[in-house]
């Protein structure tokens, strides 16, 4: 009985000893030193942190996908001339003056190898009532080119230069620009290349479009100035054409060519009155959700002041990309009236009133 019992043992210890030695050739396990565990845990924190700073710097918002990712942005700040445009030598102009002169300085500071940055924060004007600590006014209707900010160019940029954005310069005039195709066709390939309008705003107004005309786009826009133009006079300005004469007009226009819809944009509830003709009925389309420039005027707190007005460019802005994307055009000459003509892809039909200036 021992001697069997002897003869298992040492099977089972042969056994036993086979399978530690096939573990340990397969396995090989060795407890690694603190060193190497070191190593291998900083690799995988420096993986990490590369991950996230590759997504910092070159990420796009899916909302915004114009202009540069940050670190091409920061080599620029780095390596380039910023020059820095502030438009001051006409306080009371309109919107779209600041546009053609600005569009102005663009071409002549890319001309001469700098790049341009528009100002409306650093100084006084209607934009910020004197208020130099708001944001860039001018960055919440349009990009700079590339998508620089004035705010980083301050902080980062190692060259910047400070200039006066006169309109002494070659730039869309609303004198002419709608009877000159290649001019018209120059400053719309720069504006949309160097100054294109925030991607929210184009989106609401498409949203706003889809309220007042359905998927139509069988629609006769009419541009007129009132108010200011009219009781002002003022100098070098186009005279307007009369209320009655451009309603005949667009009923001509609408018994030639049927349209859906007639879109008027106009700051004058005088005008707005004298369109609401039976003749035209549920056709006539406005959108002017602001309060009126004296309105805002009224409202004593200054920082609920600017904001108001504010809203209202932000309105008309959206009203002359509505106008924009209209089929047929009738329009009184002014500076909307060319934005109008800069922002579009183009019109079938248009008239626009040549009556001479003050």
């Amino acid at each position: 009985m021992k001697k069997r019992k002897s003869k298992k043992n040492k099977i089972i210890n042969k056994r036993n000893k086979k399978k530690f030695s096939l573990r340990k050739r397969f396995t090989k396990t060795k407890t690694p030193s603190k060193s190497k565990i070191l190593n291998y845990y900083t690799k995988v924190f420096i993986s990490f942190i590369l991950i996230i700073l590759y997504f910092l710097f070159s990420y796009h918002h899916p909302k915004n996908n114009y202009g540069l990712p940050l670190y091409k942005k920061m080599k620029d700040y780095l390596t380039k001339e910023f020059i820095i445009l502030q438009r001051k030598d006409c306080p009371g102009c309109g919107f779209f003056s600041f546009y053609g002169v600005h569009l102005g300085c663009i071409n002549k500071t890319l001309n001469e190898g700098s790049i341009p940055i528009i100002d409306l924060q650093s100084f006084s004007n209607k934009y910020n009532k004197g208020n130099l600590s708001l944001n860039n006014p001018w960055e919440l209707f349009f990009y700079q080119i590339n998508n620089y900010t004035l705010e980083e160019v301050k902080k980062f940029a190692k060259k910047i230069k400070y200039e006066k954005c006169f309109p002494n310069l070659d730039r869309p005039d609303e004198r002419y620009l709608y009877y000159q195709n290649d001019s018209i066709i120059f400053w719309r390939n720069l504006a949309k290349k160097n100054m294109p309008i925030k991607k929210e705003l184009i989106n609401e107004a498409e949203n706003i479009m889809k309220k007042l005309f359905g998927n139509s786009r069988n629609i006769l826009g009419v541009k007129l100035r009132g108010t200011d133009y009219v009781k002002g006079r003022p100098h070098e300005h186009a005279i307007p054409p009369k209320v009655k004469q451009v309603i005949n007009d667009v009923k001509e226009m609408d018994r030639q060519y049927s349209y859906d819809f007639i879109f008027l944009v106009t700051e004058d509830e005088d005008i707005k009155k004298q369109f609401m003709i039976p003749e035209f009925g549920q056709k006539l389309k406005l959108f002017n959700p602001m309060l009126l420039k004296e309105e805002i005027k009224k409202i004593e707190d200054l920082n609920e002041q600017i904001k108001a007005y504010l809203d209202f460019i932000k309105n008309y802005v959206i009203n002359i990309i509505i106008l924009s994307k209209c089929l047929d055009l009738i329009a009184a000459r002014c500076g909307g009236t060319m934005g109008t003509f800069i922002i579009t892809e183009g019109f079938r039909h248009t008239k626009i009133y040549n009556l001479g200036e003050y």
